[in-house]
C-alpha cells in the first residue's frame, strides 16, 4: 500500500478520503481520527505530524525540520529555524539540531554513534549504518527536546570529485535581474558526466559583465552579456542514494545534500582566509577531503583515500596488536612528530592470543605514526601542486576531522606541506560550544552553517549555493502542498 510505503504507517480503510477537517484538527494539535486517510498519514508513533512546516509541533513535543526555502539561489525570509543534519561518516555517525538565523548557528542538541558500516565513507552495510542513525537521533532528541523528521545529509568518499565549470546568457531587457541570474547559473550547471554521476552541490565562484570580470553581485547592472564561472561538487549516484535509502529506513527524510568537504570547510574556515587562499583538509578515519579556497570562492575539491584508520592498521602490524588496542594506543599516546616525545616514556601493548602484554618505548610507537602521516601529507602536497593553486594559499592549510586531534600534526604538517599549517574547530559555535570543541564534529556543524548562508547578511544572494533540493514525488508532495496552504 502507499501509505505504508511512503510513511510506514498502517491504514484502515477509505484510502481515497481526504478529509479537509482531520487536516485542521492535526493542524491544531487536536487528536486525530486513524479512520481518516489524512488524519492517519499525518499521526506518527510519538504523536506527532510526519508533514508539518518547520518548527511547528503537533502534540507536546517540537519538530525539527530542515529549511525549506524555494529552489533556486537560496533565499531567506524568516529570521530562525531549526534545522537538523546527518554526517555519516567511516567510524562514526553524528544528528545534530541547531537552530540557524541572522545570529548565526546555535546548537540544540548532538547525537554521535560508532559505526563500523561505512568504509571511507561509503556506506557498506545498511543495517549497520540505520542502527548507528537511529541511536544518534535518539540522543540528539533528548538532549534538544525536538524531534527530527528532515535532515540536510552530508555526503563522502573518495567518489566525490569538483569541477570548474562556466555559463553564458544575454539579458533580454539590458538590466540585469534575479531571473537572469538564475539563468546564467543553470546553464553553468550543465557538464557533460556519466550516467552514474551527479551534482552534488553548485557554488558560483565570480561572474562577468560584458567581459568586466570579479564581479560578485551583478543583479541591478546594466550589461547585455552576463556569465559565470561555477565549482560543482559531483558523486557517484549509488552512493548517493545508499545514503538516502539508511536515511529513509531510519524514519528521515533527506532535504537536501551536501558534499563533506565543503561542510567541514564551512564549519572551520575563517572568511579572511577564504579571501586571501586557504586550503581545508578533513583527516578523518577512512578519507582526507581537501578544498581550496581563495578570494571568498571554492575552486578546487577532491576526497584521497587515506585517513586514520591506515595508521591504525600500521600500529597493529608493527606492534603485533588487535585494531582495537592499536585504535586506543593511537588515541591515547599517538603523537605524530617523534621529537615532541619525552625521552623515557612507555607504553603498554597489548598481545595478541593470550601472550602476556609488552612494555616498549613510546618513540616505537611513533616511529610507525610519523612515516604515515608524511605520506599522507604528500599525497595532499601533489594534489595541492597538481591544482596550480599552490602559490594562492597564502593563509595556509587548516587541518581538521577526528586525526587532526593528534599531537604533532599541525607541526609536521608545516614541514610536509611546506605551509603554515593549524588546527581547524568549528568556529562560532553558539548553545553548546563545549560539546563542540572536537574537529571530529566539523562536517555535523557545517552542515548547520551551509543551511544558515541564506542569514548571512554578508554573502550576496547571487553568491550563495544554487539549492539542489530532495522534492518528494507523487502523493507525498501533494500533501505537503496541501499541508503548506493551511499554515
Amino acid at each position: 500500500m502507499w501509505l505504508q510505503s511512503t510513511f510506514g504507517l498502517s491504514a484502515t480503510g477509505r484510502e481515497d478520503e481526504l478529509s479537509k477537517e482531520g487536516i485542521e484538527d492535526c493542524v491544531s494539535g487536536k487528536p486525530a481520527s486513524r479512520e481518516n486517510l489524512y488524519s492517519a498519514v499525518r499521526q506518527c508513533q510519538q504523536g506527532n505530524c510526519a508533514i508539518q512546516r518547520a518548527g511547528k509541533p503537533c502534540g507536546s513535543r517540537k519538530t525539527a525540520s530542515s529549511f525549506s526555502k524555494k529552489g533556486g539561489v537560496m533565499n531567506g525570509s524568516r529570521k530562525k529555524e531549526i534545522v537538523a543534519t546527518l554526517d555519516l561518516g567511516t567510524s562514526k555517525v553524528v544528528v545534530l539540531i541547531a537552530e540557524v538565523g541572522e545570529d548565526g548557528v546555535s546548537v540544540l542538541g548532538i547525537g554521535r554513534a560508532e559505526t563500523d558500516g561505512l568504509r571511507r565513507g561509503v556506506v557498506i552495510s545498511i543495517g549497520k549504518a540505520v542502527e548507528a542513525i537511529l541511536k544518534a537521533k535518539h540522543d540528539a532528541e533528548q538532549m534538544s527536546g525536538y524531534l527530527v523528521r528532515e535532515v540536510i545529509a552530508g555526503v563522502g568518499g573518495t567518489h566525490i570529485v569538483g569541477v570548474n565549470n562556466h555559463g553564458m546568457i544575454t539579458t533580454k531587457m539590458g538590466e540585469i535581474r534575479v531571473a537572469d541570474v538564475e539563468r546564467v547559473l543553470e546553464a553553468a550547471s550543465m557538464v557533460p558526466m556519466q550516467m552514474d554521476r551527479s551534482i552534488v552541490n553548485c557554488l558560483p565562484v565570480q561572474y562577468l559583465v560584458d567581459e568586466h570580470e570579479g564581479i560578485r553581485d551583478p543583479v541591478g547592472m546594466s550589461g547585455v552579456r552576463l556569465e559565470a564561472y561555477t565549482h560543482l561538487i559531483t558523486g557517484a549516484r549509488t552512493a548517493i542514494e545508499n545514503v538516502l535509502k539508511c536515511a529513509e529506513r531510519s524514519g528521515l527524510r533527506v532535504v537536501e545534500f551536501v558534499a563533506n568537504p565543503l561542510a567541514s570547510a564551512l564549519a572551520v574556515l575563517e572568511p579572511n582566509e577564504m579571501e586571501i587562499g586557504v586550503c581545508c583538509l578533513d583527516l578523518g578515519a577512512g578519507t582526507a577531503d581537501l578544498t581550496i579556497w581563495t578570494q571568498g570562492s571554492l575552486l578546487h575539491t577532491c576526497v584521497l583515500g587515506a585517513g586514520g584508520q591506515v595508521i591504525t592498521s600500521d600500529i597493529s602490524t608493527g606492534l603485533r596488536t588487535p585494531l582495537a588496542c592499536a585504535e586506543e594506543l593511537k588515541i591515547k599516546q599517538g603523537v605524530a612528530l617523534g621529537r615532541l616525545v619525552p625521552d623515557g616514556d612507555t607504553i603498554e601493548v597489548p598481545a595478541v592470543g593470550g601472550r602476556p602484554n609488552k612494555k616498549l618505548s613510546r618513540h616505537a610507537l611513533t616511529e610507525i605514526i610519523e612515516p604515515r602521516v608524511a605520506e599522507i601529507f604528500g599525497l595532499v602536497r601533489r594534489e595541492i601542486l597538481k591544482t596550480g593553486y599552490g602559490d594562492l594559499l597564502a593563509g595556509g592549510v587548516v587541518l581538521t576531522g577526528g586525526s587532526a586531534q593528534m599531537p604533532g600534526m599541525a607541526e609536521l604538517g608545516d614541514v610536509a606541506l611546506n605551509l603554515p599549517v593549524r588546527i581547524g574547530l568549528p568556529k562560532n559555535v553558539k548553545g553548546l560550544p563545549s560539546l563542540l570543541q572536537d574537529p571530529a564534529l566539523s562536517v555535523a556543524y557545517g552542515l548547520a552553517v551551509y543551511a544558515g548562508l541564506p542569514y548571512n547578511a554578508a554573502i550576496p544572494n547571487s553568491m550563495l549555493p544554487v539549492r539542489r533540493l530532495n522534492k518528494p514525488k507523487g502523493i507525498l508532495q501533494f500533501l505537503r502542498r496541501v499541508a503548506a496552504v493551511l499554515f
